[in-house]
């Protein structure tokens, strides 16, 4: 907050315009103060924004906002005071504030018109009548507004958050972000985040008692982020070729972080819509929240993924993994990992689970050093099990493995073939019997996983 005495000694930047628009409020307060009496305060409907309510809760209405009177919503209402010429002479004396209002501002590929007798309304005089709770002037709560617009319309450059959210994720307590190479973090979204990925349908919502007001879940409220700016121009600098930024910038390496998110955690994780947006807290530049409307996958709401402290460093390691050339150029791997990442998303056992065999077979069947002519089946087991048979994560003998891995294999057979699956005793990889379908499949689903870590890891080493 820049309280008076810090204006005195020069911290504002334009304290001739710190003086005027002081008293251009003054006036302003004592006017709405003698005609008005005290401000009222009500919860407005807001069809712009969905504001956060809760954990999982948002409303699309503004609460204790104050209630302007008709008079004020008109952009020339300034202009009915006398103060409010010494402000104008003073922009207008400023060679950047006077390209910087009552024209068309932003960055070269998103203009909008800037007037600046609104703006002076809506970031100077509202923010001091909910600070105040009155139509007093009060210095700090000016100070602190007025160093704000200051800010941004002095700005250089605008930011821009280019955001990809997560579908059927969280982690655990304790992770509050994930850095990753090229300036990525996965993190939880902003309120105003949640709010664009809900209007570009890219958050799952459920109504809750309205229209409204929308329940999104917390596995739906993380994603891959990047921040980046651009310079500020108005219509009077404006590039005669503007260019605008790669919509699909954010594509692969969300969908990068996808597959390292499967391998190492498993579940369904999606990664849905590329959205920019302004960060919440920054001074409004042209910038509205857009999307690329892509086509939207599929996840498993029953199978969130979620992401352990202990597993952050190896989900850094998939994922770098996952850029290697010997990793990109690798059909075999490719091939393999595509269909992990399509298993991982469907809600159907049986359809998992061929998914899943196919995965093994192309990893498998043609592993150097076995012979050409084993069964397919002999195959895949003996390359996972000769592949995993010190594994520390697993932790599993290699006669487990192979009875795991052999009844996936009758079970997809019987599938594939028209039979009946749930004729076959079903067993865990822990050697328990189970009438569960879903478990025996999850369990395959974390041998191949781990299977594919280090042929990864073998992959970059040769």
């Amino acid at each position: 907050m820049m309280a008076a005495d810090d204006v005195a000694r020069g911290r504002a930047r334009r304290p001739e315009l710190h003086a005027v628009v002081g008293q251009l409020m003054a006036a302003v307060l004592g006017d709405l103060a003698a005609g008005d009496g005290m401000p009222v305060f009500a919860t407005v409907p807001d069809f712009g924004e969905w504001h956060r309510h809760g954990q999982e809760s948002f409303v699309a209405i503004r609460r204790d906002a104050w209630q302007m009177p008709a008079r004020v919503t008109d952009y020339r209402f300034l202009d009915d005071f006398a103060e409010m010429e010494a402000v104008r002479a003073v922009v207008a004396a400023d060679e950047v504030l006077r390209e910087r209002v009552d024209c068309l501002v932003g960055v070269e590929f998103a203009l909008t018109p800037r007037q600046l007798g609104w703006t002076l309304v809506q970031h100077v005089l509202e923010p001091m009548v909910a600070a105040a709770r009155g139509y007093s002037f009060d210095q700090d709560a000016f100070d602190a507004a007025y160093s704000r617009l200051e800010e941004g319309l002095l700005a250089t450059r605008a930011r821009l958050v280019e955001v990809v959210p997560l579908n059927a994720f969280t982690p655990t307590a304790g992770i509050e972000a994930v850095t990753l190479p090229d300036g990525l973090v996965l993190q939880a979204m902003s309120d105003r985040q949640v709010s664009a990925a809900i209007g570009y349908l890219a958050a799952p919502i459920a109504f809750a008692g309205g229209p409204n007001s929308v329940t999104v879940s917390r596995f739906h409220q993380w994603a891959l982020t990047r921040c980046t700016s651009y310079p500020v121009c108005s219509a009077m600098d404006v590039p005669a070729q503007p260019t605008t930024p790669d919509s699909g910038a954010l594509v692969e390496p969300a969908s990068r972080l996808v597959a390292a998110l499967r391998l190492v955690c498993g579940g369904s994780v999606t990664a849905t819509r590329a959205i920019r947006c302004p960060p919440d807290d920054d001074f409004p530049q042209g910038l509205g929240p857009t999307a690329s409307l892509s086509a939207l996958p599929t996840f498993d709401e029953k199978r969130p993924t979620i992401l352990g402290q202990e597993q952050v460093e190896a989900v850094r390691e998939a994922y770098a993994l996952l850029a290697h050339p010997a990793v990109r150029e690798n059909r075999g791997l490719q091939t393999a990992l595509r269909r992990l990442v399509l298993a991982g998303a469907d809600r159907v056992p049986t359809d998992r689970l061929i998914d899943l065999i196919i995965c093994a077979e192309v990893l498998f069947i043609k592993l150097p050093g076995l012979p050409a002519d084993r069964w397919k089946q002999d195959k895949i087991v003996d390359g996972a099990t000769t592949l995993l048979a010190d594994d520390p994560v697993l932790q599993t003998p290699p006669e487990r493995l192979e009875a795991l891995l052999r009844l996936g294999y009758r079970l997809r057979n019987d599938e594939m073939h028209g039979d009946d699956p749930s004729r076959q005793e079903l067993r865990a990889l822990t050697g328990q019997p189970t009438n569960d379908l879903s478990a025996v499949v999850d369990d395959i689903e974390r041998v191949l996983r781990r299977a594919l870590v280090r042929l990864l890891s073998r992959a970059v080493e040769q």
